[in-house]
């Protein structure tokens, strides 16, 4: 049964797009160089970048998202000028501060106190002038009870009430009676004998909360922003080690990556050109190719540039996940490079261009259109993410691997197809002058620097028979064909192989399992020496005890005086407060419970409808301690009615991502089992919560997908079923051992690591796609000998590939960015894991596991090889007929005698041509495939009397005898006479 149903076809037109790209290689040249030209425009003119980190980073479709919308709409009326930092619905601008003594462990002495308030005092006279105007700190804060909301231990700044006045820990009291969370504040507490007074304490975090409800006020505080931390980094203090942090702050560490990713790409450009040049480098100064491996990665380039180019005329914005987009871009341009330039070197360089190029980019073209299509659809599928920094990294990265594709099969091959008439000019291939073959080099440094070639490339004058010349396979390809092939396929080394991919397997397995998950995305965007991982280190250190403030809101119209609604609402408060993420009820913040108690005190039971909202409205909220409630609760129009209204309790001991996202599941589910229509929220929530708990669910999805399209890729591909399926395991065995292995290495499942991962999907296919490929279009059909070809075919460039990709991210493995290490170590994992599956696991499962693609002959077959002459007995004697003669060439040089199997290493004798029929009819009754040879020859050949092979050959590759019969007999007959060819020559 065959399956190449698209294959063959394919092969069919690359056979021709090589011919023409040999006879006419300039416009291949020219054009893509034009087109890459004028879509790089669009980089300088319309280029646009996306930076803001919660647009990045957040779950598009969130739960949280959508209820953000909701409550915007319900609490409209709740503006910045009349808010607590709690009542936010966004996280919006601000600044914060972390103060520690540099001298001594306790914060809270007179001096440093004194320093503190210097501090506080710099940037409440932080100015910036724009628009005409000057704008400082009280012009531009969060307002409450029209004064600027500050941390509330700034009102403590006068030393004469720390001299006199005892601070409690974790809760003190204002003057005015009202209760502050002293332990969101004061980090690092020693309390005094037992008491909840603070004896000493060993940092401090100073808030300053931003107005940002109009494009004004956001631009204006942006800028703000930018000078507070400017003049914060050049703060010098003998007494304090102060640490900044600003909303700005994320969107400055994205630019900063991006930066470094610009230097870091021209450094591995450098790195990989080397290494392409010593890899293609030969004694040979005709047959080496430095400046062709220049052009592979000259062609990534233009692929890159095409790409990004084209989504700035688009509009599509380009961000720093996006960044990682080069590196894949080089490794996968630089594998097909190497695929194309061995294709090249298996053709015979007695040929012409046109059908060196033909055979070549018949056999390299598929295989890369194979990892080309695959790679693109599985990084388009990508974009169903509900990430937009991966799905930006998804676009970017599908397109530019159709560009890389397109250039390598026009721009490269026609630079493939020029260097070959370079070749076949015997020309330098530095110099580009003409150059004398080794043999006949006047002196050593001449054959040294200067010589290459052969004496004789060309076909003999009688045209019977061509010179032999195997020096085009370099030193890898014969150690895959004549030793690591061997070696891997032997049956012990085999067993020994199954049973270390078990080992693997299990290892890889484990890691899965205890994967984490989360990590610290906003910290690790920032550089290791950054000043935004030192606040969160000090932050981790003394503020995680305390926070965040988790909302309850009512999302519709309860009877709050309905004592079953305060029932309810009460339950679902203690239910929070009694679990290990959450603190206990004093520090809970609930206007209904203070508005219960209010009652108690006016003495008022189960009031009606009406009286409860009077007195809430007159007189509850009209006190100054309960002010803090009026943006919790939002009345209807009429105010005759709640529509909706909130309550908080505070996080307990939330210090890693795990911990965050447990926590924000578990007040999740407990708020919606209630029937009082109750949602969880927080103003962080659509970017950091909802970020932790999709991850999981997103990768899974994507890449199951991705896996998924790459499996029905290859199944139309690669024409054989099963071969389709090795490669989808080898690639679910490589992203599952990429993942284990990243558990081991203490690397989490995030944003980031996500990225990296259909990175990996990618690299996967192309290390299992190419060998499995090549197996199945060896000619050979005993199992071993295929493992054995394509290992010779595509060992050599998988490899390569393999080595160029690594250094391509070995730059990064001293990293101070968590980004770029994360890239590397995973980066590392796929490569060596990938490697590992297509030179060692995969050649030996495809051994095991897939069936001889042909019916073996059982007998031998011998042809009437006619008289004898000297050329056909010395080829007889060295196993071969016509060795010289590729079975791809137009028309053969005669005689034409079909290539011959041996057995047991017994050289077939030359037979009558009354022995001989009697043969051949004997093998075609067992063979339909011979049969179907022997009757197309017998119908068209015109020369009854001439031999069996003659006129086999003569139907398959006589352009006159060959248009009389159909296409796809014509390329199955010569299909299986190169088989054979191929399998007689190997077999002597």
């Amino acid at each position: 049964m065959k399956f190449d149903c698209v294959e063959k076809p394919l092969r069919v037109l690359f056979l021709s797009h090589g011919k023409l790209v040999g006879k006419h290689p300039a416009p291949f040249v020219i054009i893509p160089l034009l087109l890459t030209l004028i879509l790089a425009i669009g980089i300088f003119t319309h280029l646009t970048t996306e930076k803001d980190a919660e647009v990045l980073y957040s779950p598009e479709g969130s739960q949280s998202a959508r209820n953000r919308v909701i409550l915007e709409d319900l609490y409209s009326k709740v503006v910045d000028e009349n808010m607590l930092p709690r009542h936010q619905l966004r996280i919006g601008r601000w600044v914060f501060l972390i103060v520690t003594p540099k001298t001594d462990d306790n914060i809270l002495t007179i001096p440093n106190m004194e320093e503190v308030s210097r501090l506080h005092t710099t940037v409440m006279n932080v100015t910036i002038q724009m628009d005409g105007g000057y704008y400082r700190y009280e012009d531009l804060c969060l307002m409450w009870n029209e004064e600027c909301h500050e941390n509330d231990f700034v009102n403590l700044f006068d030393t004469g009430i720390f001299e006199n006045a005892s601070l409690t820990y974790p809760l003190a009291t204002k003057s005015n009676g009202e209760i502050f969370l002293t332990g969101a504040f004061i980090g690092g507490v020693t309390l005094s004998n037992d008491t909840d007074v603070i004896e000493k304490a060993e940092a401090l975090v100073l808030t300053y909360n931003l107005r940002s409800d109009t494009e004004e006020e956001e631009g204006i505080g942006l800028k703000w922003e930018g000078e507070f931390l400017y003049q914060m980094k050049h703060f010098i203090s003998d007494k304090l080690n102060v640490y900044r942090l600003a909303s700005i702050s994320f969107t400055e560490e994205l630019d900063a990556s991006s930066a470094i990713t610009l230097d870091l790409i021209t450094i591995v450009g450098l790195i990989v050109v080397t290494f392409c040049v010593l890899s293609t480098a030969m004694l040979d100064w005709i047959r080496t190719k430095p400046i062709l491996a220049t052009l592979g990665l000259l062609t990534a380039g233009l692929a890159l540039g095409s790409t990004l180019g084209l989504f700035a005329f688009i509009g599509i914005p380009y961000t720093n996940t996006a960044g990682a987009m080069p590196f894949l871009i080089i490794g996968i341009g630089v594998d097909d490079m190497f695929i194309m330039i061995s294709a090249w070197r298996q053709t015979s360089v007695h040929k012409s261009v046109p059908d060196r190029m033909s055979q070549a980019m018949e056999e390299a073209a598929l295989s890369i259109t194979i990892t080309s299509v695959t790679d693109a659809l599985a990084f388009g599928i990508g974009c169903i993410t509900d990430f937009y920094s991966i799905r930006l990294f998804c676009i970017y990265a599908s397109v530019a691997v159709l560009f890389c594709y397109f250039y390598m099969i026009t721009f490269f091959a026609a630079c493939m197809a020029i260097t070959g008439y370079r070749e076949e000019q015997k020309r330098h291939a530095l110099t580009l002058r003409k150059v004398m073959p080794k043999q006949d080099a006047p002196s050593k440094a001449y054959s040294l620097f200067c010589a290459g070639g052969s004496s004789d490339i060309s076909p003999r004058k009688d045209n019977h028979q061509y010179n032999v010349d195997e020096s085009s396979d370099s030193a890898l390809m014969i150690f895959f064909k004549k030793y690591y092939g061997p070696f891997v396929t032997h049956s012990f080394s085999a067993t020994v192989i199954v049973l270390l991919y078990l080992a693997y397997l299990g290892f890889s397995i484990l890691g899965c399992v205890y994967l984490e998950e989360g990590g610290e995305v906003v910290e690790n965007i920032a550089s290791d020496d950054s000043y935004l991982r030192m606040y969160y280190k000090e932050e981790k250190k003394y503020f995680r005890n305390y926070g965040p403030d988790m909302s309850v809101i009512a999302m519709s119209e309860l009877e709050y005086w309905n004592s079953d609604v305060q029932n309810g609402l009460e339950n679902i408060m203690a239910e929070l407060e009694a679990s290990e993420y959450f603190h206990i009820s004093n520090f809970s913040i609930s206007w209904l419970r203070h508005y219960l108690e209010f009652l108690d005190v006016q003495q008022i039971e189960v009031p009606s409808r009406e009286v409860f909202l009077n007195i809430l409205r007159e007189q509850f909220l009209a006190l100054p301690v309960y002010k803090q409630f009026v943006p919790d609760i939002i009345f209807d129009s009429n105010n005759q009615s709640i529509i909706s209204s909130r309550f908080y309790v505070l996080g307990k001991d939330i210090d890693t991502t795990k911990r965050e996202r447990d926590m924000f599941l578990y007040i999740r589910r407990v708020v919606a089992k209630s029937e009082l229509n109750l949602i969880a929220y927080h103003r962080a929530a659509p970017w950091m919560y909802e970020q932790y708990i999709a991850i999981r669910s997103n990768t899974i999805l994507t890449l199951g997908i991705g896996v998924a399209s790459m499996f029905l890729i290859s199944l139309i591909l690669i024409p054989h079923p099963i071969c389709a399926i090795t490669v989808t395991l080898s690639v679910v065995s490589t992203l599952m051992g990429v993942i284990g292995y990243m558990s081991h290495l203490s690397i989490p499942l995030d944003s980031i690591s996500m990225v990296t991962l259909f990175v990996c999907l990618g690299f996967s296919v192309d290390y299992s796609a190419h060998i499995s490929y090549a197996y199945t279009a060896s000619p050979y059909q005993d199992r071993r000998k295929r493992s054995i070809h394509a290992l010779y075919s595509l060992g050599t460039p998988t490899l390569q590939g393999a080595i160029s990709t690594f250094l391509a991210g070995v730059i990064f493995i001293g990293s101070n960015s968590y980004v770029f290490r994360t890239f590397f170590w995973t980066m590392f994992l796929v490569i060596t894991i990938g490697a590992l599956h297509g030179l060692v696991f995969l050649p030996v499962f495809l051994m095991i596991l897939v069936p001889n693609l042909e019916k073996e002959d059982k007998k031998v077959l011998v042809p009437n090889l006619g008289k004898e002459d000297k050329r056909t007995s010395r080829s007889i004697k060295n196993g071969t007929l016509n060795s010289g003669f590729n079975s791809r060439d137009s028309t053969p040089p005669p005689p034409y005698n079909i290539p011959f199997k041996i057995s047991s290493g017994i050289v077939p004798q030359q037979r009558s041509s009354k022995a001989s029929t009697s043969y051949v009819d004997a093998q075609r009754q067992n063979d339909p495939y011979l049969n179907q040879i022997y009757q197309n020859a017998e119908i068209t050949s015109t020369d009854n009397t001439g031999s069996y092979s003659e006129r086999v050959c003569n139907i398959v590759y006589n352009p006159n005898h060959r248009r009389s019969l159909h296409g796809s007999t014509i390329l199955d007959t010569r299909r299986q006479l190169d088989q054979n060819w191929s399998l007689s020559a190997n077999s002597a």
